[in-house]
């Protein structure tokens, strides 16, 4: 009875060890799905370059060609009444506006200076010699639309008629009667045209021709 219970407490030992000491099963973590990532080249195509001027630019060549239109309809105002024989080019036309504005602008300092020598050396030979004789002062003082004026020469001329009606005037173009005979004008704003001087050219060089009766 005693071999009987020792056995059965052998059995039952084997078998609570047996059964304490199984393994526990391992907690597995599942990992993450790994995700593939798809690069996709990009090839960027190089932008069209437009080629747009500038609102400056555009104005610039539009004010080039307005410079160009407006001193060809110049020189034509300027030669329309010459000849074909006489015509003068461009180049004479722009050195003779050039240098007969830039006597005009010489003579509006001896204006105002009233400097009747100076003055002379601006006026033809035969202008001179015709307001130095009498008679010819008498003829142009009847002319005169002020009878309080009295000429007695032409340094009284200079003084009393030829300053009055042409001091400060803004004298901006020439007219051609003959390619050595001109007129200086002041273009108006209503395009008609008022003359201020007569220009001669004698020898190469241009002089004011006085009015004569």
């Amino acid at each position: 009875m005693k071999k009987i219970y020792v056995l059965f407490t052998i059995v039952l030992g084997v078998c609570f060890i047996s059964c304490g000491s199984a393994p526990k099963e391992e907690e597995v973590t599942p990992e993450a799905p790994v995700v593939e990532e798809t690069v996709s080249e990009v090839i960027e195509e190089p932008e069209e370059v437009e080629e747009n001027f500038e609102d400056d630019e555009v104005e610039l060549i539009e004010e080039e060609v307005s410079i160009v239109d407006e001193d060809e309809e110049e020189y034509i105002r300027s030669t329309k009444d010459l000849s074909e024989e006489e015509l003068v080019t461009k180049d004479e036309f722009a050195e003779d506006k050039a240098e007969i504005l830039r006597i005009i602008k010489e003579l509006q300092k001896v204006m105002e200076k009233e400097d009747v020598e100076d003055w002379l050396k601006y006026v033809d030979t035969a202008s001179k010699n015709f307001y130095s004789n009498p008679v010819n002062i008498r003829k142009v003082n009847k002319k005169l639309p002020n009878k309080a004026i009295v000429l007695n020469g032409i340094g009284d001329y200079f003084k009393y008629v030829f300053i009055p009606s042409r001091k400060n005037r803004e004298i901006t173009e020439i007219r051609y009667i003959s390619k050595t005979n001109t007129k200086a004008v002041q273009v108006n704003e209503d395009g008609s045209i008022t003359r201020y001087y007569q220009f001669i050219k004698v020898n190469g060089k241009w002089y004011v021709q006085l009015d004569r009766v």
